[in-house]
């Protein structure tokens, strides 16, 4: 996520197979966490695996430690997501289609 002036602020993002314990472990987040803290926080559905995305945006200054303590409580039961990968599934989800190189991988386009 990009913040004024096209800055890129730290992010999160782990996937998780139910809803329920993505949904779970976002509201953990919002409750561990202040707004100045986390500026963002979204649970979405990547279409083509049926997973959930929890996806935490950061403050640009918030300390490496307050990071950990987030990757700490999501990786309980959420995998973590490339940064790239993260990328994809966002404009896939938001765009309404798979990303280039999966339509290429899987005989598309």
């Amino acid at each position: 996520m990009s913040g004024p002036g096209g800055e890129r602020r730290p992010s999160l993002g782990y996937e998780f197979a139910r809803e329920s314990e993505a949904r779970e472990h976002a509201r953990e987040l919002d409750r561990r966490f202040t707004r100045e803290e986390i500026v963002g926080l979204r649970v979405y559905r990547v279409r083509w695996n049926g997973y959930y995305i929890i996806e935490a945006t950061f403050a640009e200054d918030i300390s490496q430690e307050r990071v950990r303590d987030a990757r700490a409580l999501l990786g309980e039961s959420g995998t973590p997501v490339h940064p790239d990968d993260l990328i994809d599934y966002k404009r896939a989800s938001e765009g309404g289609g798979l990303p280039g190189w999966m339509r290429r991988f899987f005989g598309g386009a």
